[in-house]
């Protein structure tokens, strides 16, 4: 496993951040394995919704172009984990589905630890197995990480701080 840590905060807690830095300050962690011949990726992100923003729209179009991507949200007044799964790798559609919960719990650090060794299904297992999710039906998948993250991301627009983690199998 590969780990990237462009702003050196890996292992450290969060810096409090400033009204003025809210916006411009997000600590960011990415994470890449093979794991049994799946090709994982995982990206983790906190602060305010703005910053946020920028973070995950710079991710590579590759992040949304894979088999199944996730995006999980965690803010100080709720969750929400939305993923889209292609039926293979090269269909332009997939299947939407969306959970909404009070926490995340272990679910970052179960995926996190399931990434060095887990197959593809193990990882897909581990997600959708983390409560009740709605099916929000098929739709043609998004080109960007724009496209995949932005409405999901308006829901925590309010908040202060967020942390959101992106898995891409």
């Amino acid at each position: 496993m590969t780990a990237t840590d462009p702003a050196g905060t890996a292992g450290r807690a969060p810096e409090p951040e400033s009204a003025t830095d809210a916006e411009s300050a997000a600590d960011a962690v990415s994470a890449t394995a093979t794991a049994t011949g799946t090709d994982a990726e995982f990206y983790f992100f906190s602060g305010s919704p703005d910053a946020l923003a920028r973070r995950l729209f710079a991710l590579p179009r590759d992040v949304v172009r894979r088999r199944l991507w996730a995006l999980l949200l965690q803010g100080p007044h709720g969750a929400h984990i939305q993923t889209q799964e292609r039926e293979t790798p090269d269909t332009p559609t997939g299947r939407v589905r969306s959970w909404e919960g009070a926490d995340l719990g272990p679910l970052p650090a179960r995926l996190v630890a399931l990434l060095p060794t887990a197959s593809y299904q193990e990882l897909r297992a581990a997600l959708l197995d983390h409560g009740s999710y709605t099916d929000l039906g098929t739709v043609p998948c998004p080109p960007s990480p724009r496209g995949a993250f932005g409405h999901p991301l308006k829901a925590h627009a309010a908040e202060t701080v967020v942390r959101a983690y992106v898995l891409a199998l």
